[in-house]
C-alpha cells in the first residue's frame, strides 16, 4: 500500500505551481519584447511623419503670409491707396508661388521613385 504524507504532497504541488508560473512569465516576458520592438518602430515612424508635417507646415505658413499681403495690396489698391498693377502683381507673385507649392509637392514622389529614397 501506497501512503502519501500530505506535507510532501502540498510541497510537491507548490513546486508545480511555481514552475507554472516561471514558464508564464518567460512568455509574457517574451511578448513583452515583441511589443516593445514594435513600439520602437512606431515612434520613429512618428518622428519621421512628424518631421515632414512641420516642414510642410512652415512652408504652408510662408505662403498663408504670401497670400494674406496679397489680398492686402488689392484691397489697398481697390480703397485707391495703392496702384492696380501693383496689386495684381502681387497677387501673381502669390499664385505663383502656390502653384510651385503644388508642384514641388506632387513632384516628390515621383522624385522618389527615381531615386528610389524618401525625404
Amino acid at each position: 500500500m501506497i501512503t502519501i504524507d500530505i506535507k510532501t504532497m502540498l510541497i510537491y504541488l507548490v513546486l508545480i505551481a511555481v514552475a507554472v508560473l516561471v514558464i508564464y512569465l518567460i512568455v509574457l516576458v517574451k511578448n513583452l519584447v515583441t511589443t516593445v520592438k514594435n513600439t520602437n518602430q512606431v515612434l520613429e515612424d512618428t518622428a519621421v511623419v512628424s518631421g515632414i508635417l512641420a516642414e510642410k507646415a512652415k512652408a504652408a505658413d510662408g505662403l498663408a503670409d504670401d497670400v494674406i499681403e496679397a489680398l492686402g495690396s488689392f484691397t489697398k489698391a481697390v480703397k485707391g491707396e495703392e496702384n492696380l498693377i501693383a496689386a495684381l502683381s502681387n497677387i501673381a507673385k502669390t499664385i505663383g508661388m502656390a502653384v510651385s507649392f503644388v508642384r514641388k509637392k506632387d513632384d516628390e514622389p515621383a522624385r522618389e521613385r527615381e531615386t528610389g529614397k524618401k525625404k
